[in-house]
């Protein structure tokens, strides 16, 4: 009996995933065409790639613990390099947050009115950032040719769903990463970057110690993960005239 009273429940679980994944699929399929339109008019000095990794956040309920609750996290990105030291970065990162009052004992956060506290956030983030680069590096020319980077800009999170009440968020992206070239038109990285919100709401609580600060008391989100870029136009570069 308690079986087949819980088969409905299960059914409408996974139509509700299957049609949550389709509209994530959709998106990406229409951005992966938008920046593949974009290429052909950048030509050599863009790459488009996807990333896979993970997500996590930190906030209300997790003030400090990294890699809390990680879940999956996929992208895509378009790349456009301005020169060997700087690039222009569109980005679409899909994240699952989520968080329990019950995975901390009370005395780490004694001063929250609302116990226990749970919420699971599904959103979108798409970040347009500027890369420099540390060392001089020419985009998947030279094998093996690599840099380390640090990233900022500005960031946008669209609320796919959620169980507790939050809106789309504003954030400042900072990020830190390598990338490295394997061949002529393929190369690789990964980065660790994080998500400043200007937002308390992302866990559905605000302010719960009844003190505001722009500063300190907004929720971060953060992406670790790997990425592959590839080049779909090859032309060679100018040579000087003398080697």
């Amino acid at each position: 009996m308690i079986l087949s009273a819980k088969i409905p429940l299960l059914c409408v679980y996974f139509q509700h995933s299957f049609l949550l994944m389709l509209k994530h699929l959709q998106f990406y399929i229409i951005l992966f065409l938008i920046l593949l339109s974009g290429i052909t008019s950048a030509q050599r000095n863009a790459n488009i790639g996807v990333f896979a990794g993970t997500a996590y956040y930190m906030g209300d309920i997790n003030p400090s613990r990294h890699f809390y609750r990680p879940s999956i996290s996929l992208g895509t990105l378009y790349r456009y390099n301005l020169n060997t030291r700087y690039a222009l970065r569109l980005g679409a990162y899909f994240a699952d947050l989520s968080g329990d009052d019950l995975d901390f004992p009370k005395a780490l956060n004694p001063d929250r009115p609302l116990s226990p506290a749970r919420f699971n956030t599904s959103l979108l983030d798409i970040a347009l950032q500027v890369e420099f680069n540390f060392l001089p590096y020419t985009p998947n020319i030279g094998k093996w040719a690599y840099t380390p980077y640090i990233s900022t800009g500005i960031a946008g999170a669209l609320v796919m769903g959620s169980n507790v009440d939050v809106e789309n968020l504003l954030g400042l992206p900072l990020g830190i990463g390598v990338k490295v070239n394997l061949t002529s038109r393929l190369g690789a990285g990964a980065e660790w970057s994080f998500r400043k919100t200007l937002s308390d709401r992302i866990d559905g609580l605000e302010n719960p110690s009844g003190v505001s600060s722009l500063l300190h008391n907004n929720d971060w989100y953060s992406f670790l993960g790997v990425f592959i870029t590839f080049k779909f136009f090859n032309f060679a570069t100018e040579c000087p005239a003398y080697n």
